[in-house]
């Protein structure tokens, strides 16, 4: 076991005691516990808490802090006696305490006790480990359902408004991740060749990204199918026609990762259509970036990605009215159906386990137009903020034959231009962007995405079942 939080007691102590100078309440976080995969010792991947790991840095399961003023408790399960022989010999608590930077540790069989001596009302917020939060919300005395029901309100905004601004410890933890991130993705793209398959480009970038000591941040999306946006499977072959569309990043001990998609062609050459399309998601996303500045409304950086890749549906027949009608109506979101990115942290979408509360400012609600609709952030960007950057055009059946929409846009679609382009896929370029006080800091443009540079490095190295072979 690592002894310790990544980035140091220090930080974490220093969070705790911002969080209080914001609140005149004591706070309970729960940490989540290890979860079953079938029976009792075969478990699932073990993930912190990501509120608990920014206060405690603490990556135990079943580990849980009180916060009281100044003092941090703490509670952690204690090893059986037998444990030394299945696992090592483990830290004791004093060693631990140091360790964490806390003022003491504690059984985890006296939280209940010790939540009931505390004079008050506890504040919580939920966790994605069910049983973990329905022992907050019994501790409490609250509802609490993740993603739903999150928590207090005053504990959650102050929260937010600390996880949302990255500090330089963050930050490089970012640039680390970026950095993997970059090597999994050359690997990936010099590999792939007509006749491998999804799943040997899944499993190379997963097993570079595992070589760094990394875990990958989320399942990563690597398909031919580029127009099922979060396809989970990996069941087809690489055949010389394909876009290759690869979403992944990877995420470190600290918690922080990163999150990048890129998108290829089998064969290793554009061909002029698929060409034409790509340039037209790059152009989008670079006028997207450069809009990533202190002050700007994000959805307006959504907006200006839209615009653009609107002006090239129009120019290629696809959209058959004009730039600010398509966005006022979400015709262009026929082809862009989502938002143009979201905030990275500790979470890949960061935050979002408390809903618009995190993405949307107050005076702010969701537009109920097609597309935008799905925008995960509406917020005036302001340094230490890191974003995602995303457009994409695809070619989703289910929307192009929907009876609603053809209806809605028959005036505006040219359906039988769009019907020759089913089969294409999808395209989705992505990039990580800090904000600073100077402009659009792209954490992750080392890794290829121009037309030339993508060329140059797909299929330049051995097929997948030659490195197994080597």
């Amino acid at each position: 076991m690592r002894l310790g939080p990544v980035l140091g007691a220090d930080a974490h102590r220093a969070r705790r005691l911002a969080l209080v100078a914001c609140l005149d309440a004591p706070v309970l976080l729960m940490g989540n516990g290890n979860i079953p995969r079938n029976i009792p010792i075969n478990l699932l991947p073990f993930r912190q808490d990501s509120n608990f790991l920014y206060f405690t840095g603490c990556d135990l399961p079943g580990a849980a802090a009180l916060i009281l003023g100044d003092r941090c408790e703490l509670f952690l399960p204690l090893p059986a006696e037998d444990d030394a022989i299945w696992h090592g010999e483990t830290p004791g608590l004093e060693e631990l305490r140091v360790a964490y930077g806390v003022d003491v540790i504690r059984d985890s069989e006296e939280l209940v006790a010790a939540c009931e001596c505390v004079v008050g009302p506890l504040m919580t917020l939920a966790v994605s480990d069910p049983t973990r939060c329905a022992l907050a919300a019994e501790l409490v005395e609250t509802p609490l359902s993740f993603g739903r029901q999150y928590g207090s309100r005053p504990l959650a905004e102050a929260v937010i408004a600390m996880r949302r601004v990255k500090d330089s410890l963050e930050i490089a933890e970012h640039r680390k991740a970026a950095a993997v991130t970059e090597a999994a993705h050359r690997a990936a793209m010099a590999a792939t060749h007509p006749g491998g398959h999804e799943r040997q480009i899944a499993a190379l970038f997963d097993a570079v990204v595992a070589s760094q000591g990394c875990v990958p941040g989320y399942g990563s999306i690597v398909t031919v199918r580029g127009d099922i946006l979060h396809n989970p499977h990996y069941v087809h072959g690489l055949e010389g026609e394909n876009l290759l569309l690869l979403d992944g990043g990877a995420e470190r001990d600290s918690g922080y990762g990163a999150d990048v998609t890129r998108t290829w062609p089998v064969s290793g050459r554009f061909e002029p259509r698929a060409k034409a399309a790509y340039e037209a998601v790059l152009e989008s996303q670079r006028c997207s970036i450069a809009l990533c500045r202190a002050g700007t409304r994000y959805r307006d950086v959504h907006l200006e990605s839209a615009r653009v890749l609107a002006r090239w549906l129009i120019d290629e027949g696809l959209l058959t009215c004009g730039v600010d009608e398509a966005l006022e109506t979400g015709a262009h979101a026929m082809f862009y159906p989502h938002g143009v990115g979201h905030l990275l942290g500790l979470d890949v979408h960061d935050l979002e386990g408390f809903g618009d509360l995190a993405g949307y400012a107050p005076d702010r609600e969701r537009d109920e137009v097609f597309g935008i609709s799905y925008l995960r952030l509406d917020l005036d960007l302001e340094p230490g903020n890191i974003v995602t950057i995303e457009p994409g055009f695809y070619v989703v059946p289910n929307i192009l034959n929907n009876a609603g929409f053809r209806e809605l846009h028959a005036s505006r679609l040219d359906f039988d231009k769009a019907a020759s382009w089913i089969g294409f896929g999808g395209i989705r370029i992505e990039d990580n962007v800090l904000i600073t006080p100077d402009g659009p800091d792209v954490l992750t443009e080392a890794i290829p995405k121009s037309v030339s540079a993508i060329e140059e490095l797909v299929g330049s190295g051995p097929t997948v079942d030659q490195r197994f072979d080597a």
